[in-house]
């Protein structure tokens, strides 16, 4: 299959066709397209929009996909469950042209309906201000990913729950009056209950929250998928025991958290101290 200059860099965006891509050129001896093709019903050229990403194949597409590529076993089943991840019962929402560092955390909040995020060092970005933002990553490029996920995870139909760590308020981020502003904004989300916010205070127990943030994602139907950013890349954790760790974490996390009323009084404290210093 002919191989274009961007498409390791596409199918960063593209986690189902990185996988089912993966699973190709590994295979021994390898199929052509074709082959693949003549098995499945389908033309090569469908088969290599699959595995190229520029084409979505659905759950049943995938397991006639995993059939053919003899995928079997914990593989298949983190595959297919990514499949039904990628192709939500109400339709596929546009996903292509999306900034690689936020596609598949966006998909994923997109379908689902409680989220919890974990942030120990900064704030999230769905609840940055531009200002922050901009210190942050350097550029405006995300505003509108930023922008995007707000709207989603502001969504009434949506629960929304951040653990954020004391440490994030103490980096003065563009400076006091930027942190002054990102503080008020803070605030209104507690005030407007668009996020139920918590604060997390530093402890001198261990607990598996300081190996760093992540993002849990779940359905009502009980599925649900992990999501953990690094510089420049998304790992996408979906396998099942794997996921309830994480939810074993975030009842952790709520043990050292403040209240929502604790962390109003402490968000109250930081803005009056930061206002003094902007003074």
């Amino acid at each position: 299959m002919p191989r274009h200059p961007d498409t390791e860099k596409q199918l960063d965006d593209r986690p189902l066709a990185r996988l089912l891509r993966s699973h190709w050129l590994a295979r021994t001896p390898r199929l052509t397209t074709r082959n693949i093709g003549e098995q499945l019903g389908v033309s090569h050229t469908t088969v290599t929009r699959w595995l190229d990403g520029t084409l979505l194949p659905t759950v049943g597409q995938t397991t006639a996909l995993a059939d053919a590529l003899g995928i079997t076993g914990r593989a298949r089943a983190d595959l297919l469950h990514v499949a039904e991840w990628m192709n939500p019962r109400r339709g596929t929402p546009g996903l292509f042209g999306i900034s690689h560092q936020t596609v598949e955390a966006l998909e994923l909040e997109k379908r689902a309906t409680s989220i919890v995020e974990w942030s120990p060092l900064r704030i999230p970005d769905f609840l940055q201000i531009d200002d922050y933002a901009r210190r942050i990553t350097g550029d405006s490029s995300d505003t509108t990913d930023r922008a995007e996920r707000q709207i989603t995870l502001q969504s009434r139909q949506k629960k929304c729950e951040v653990f954020l760590g004391l440490q994030a308020l103490t980096w003065q981020v563009g400076g006091v009056n930027v942190m002054a502003k990102q503080v008020e904004q803070l605030i209104d989300t507690l005030d407007q209950r668009s996020a139920e916010l918590r604060l997390v205070s530093e402890s001198s127990d261990w607990h598996d929250g300081q190996l760093g943030p992540f993002a849990l994602y779940e359905r009502d139907d009980g599925e649900g998928a992990v999501v953990i950013q690094h510089l420049g890349a998304v790992t996408l954790l979906t396998d099942r025991e794997l996921v309830e760790r994480y939810r074993q974490l975030r009842a952790t996390l709520e043990q050292f958290a403040l209240t929502p009323e604790e962390t109003r009084r402490r968000l109250d404290d930081v803005l009056r101290e930061l206002r003094t210093a902007s003074s």
